[in-house]
């Protein structure tokens, strides 16, 4: 990692930058109002853009936040060293929790119960933020910010910035109206509020203003995504955190190593025979062991998906409820299409 520059706080903002690129402007101030009107004490810090993003600019405000960061022991966590940099810049106290796989698997029934489902990917990503925001309850901290809903907004998903030009806009209104995030129920249910700048009413309405050059672009040879936040700020964080690729939460953390560890803990024979009886008795196709792994503690729980209540659909793999006809995820056990 390159060195950059070291104190946000001594730092002094370069104008230019953003002056003669009128959309990075208008999202800067947009998300410095919206972070100013939070009231959180408390950061979840992965050291990705969104949310040394959200550090940087509650650190110029003088806000004075603890962070809360997770890297799985024994796995190798791309974003620990970010998230040591950016809290050191922004002189926030940081917590580094160190999860042994086993300690997600033990927080799975807790974060079943909260979000309804057994979706692999969800629960690699969400058990980390889960063990974060109970650290963070445990700290006496009342409310945390997160970097949620810019990779939403901002099309910061690979496949969102690789769909063909004409598409893109489309689906991020799309995905506007059909966008969840965990860290606001599990919060509630641990008693910590998340606060979502990202989510402020003024930011999103201007995100959805965007064109696609606005929001892709490239750089040495790679195509970004949430080009017009990485410009808006990349004054502040310098260019190794402001063009950082996208890590997601269950690589960054290390946590997907857990697909590996549970499936290497079911054999074939007893996928197999597994596979066939639920099919059978709750109605659910279960896709591999690692599946089954979740699905075995998530009804230990709850009843099967066909009894949940509401939906516009059913979910052809597991009978859950879909929120939306046109929808085409899962979020009960992933599956897509659903």
């Amino acid at each position: 990692m390159r060195s950059i520059r070291g104190d946000i706080l001594g730092s002094q903002p370069q104008p230019t930058r953003v002056d003669t690129n009128p959309p990075a402007a208008r999202l800067r101030e947009l998300l410095e109002c919206a972070v100013e009107r939070t009231t959180a004490d408390g950061m979840l810090l992965s050291g990705g853009l969104d949310t040394s993003v959200i550090s940087a600019v509650s650190a110029r405000q003088g806000r004075k936040l603890r962070a809360v960061s997770v890297s799985v022991a024994g796995v190798v966590s791309p974003d620990e060293p970010f998230a040591k940099m950016i809290a050191e810049r922004c002189r926030f106290p940081l917590r580094v929790l160190r999860p042994a796989l086993a300690d997600l698997i033990a927080a799975m029934p807790a974060v079943m119960r909260v979000l309804g489902g057994f979706d692999p990917m969800e629960l690699r990503n969400s058990t980390v933020v889960w063990l974060a925001l109970q650290a963070a309850r445990e700290d006496d901290i009342a409310a945390v910010l997160t970097g949620d809903a810019a990779d939403e907004l901002f099309a910061g998903y690979s496949y969102i910035f690789s769909m063909p030009p004409e598409q893109v806009s489309p689906y991020l209104h799309f995905l506007n109206g059909v966008m969840r995030f965990s860290s606001i129920p599990m919060g509630r249910s641990v008693g910590v509020e998340a606060q979502l700048p990202y989510l402020d009413p003024a930011v999103r309405e201007f995100a959805l203003t965007l064109s696609r050059d606005d929001l892709v672009g490239e750089r040495d040879g790679q195509r970004f995504g949430k080009k017009v936040l990485r410009e808006a700020f990349a004054d502040l964080l310098g260019e190794d955190v402001s063009w950082r690729v996208k890590t997601p939460i269950e690589y960054g953390s290390g946590s997907r190593a857990l697909q590996k560890f549970v499936m290497d803990s079911v054999s074939d024979e007893e996928f197999e025979a597994a596979r066939v009886r639920i099919s059978a008795e709750d109605g659910v196709a279960l896709r591999d062991k690692e599946q089954f792994f979740y699905y075995r503690i998530y009804r230990t729980v709850l009843p099967p998906p066909c009894q949940q209540k509401g939906g516009a659909k059913r979910c052809g793999s597991c009978g859950g409820a879909v929120e939306r006809a046109e929808q085409k995820y899962c979020r009960v056990c992933g599956a897509y299409p659903c």
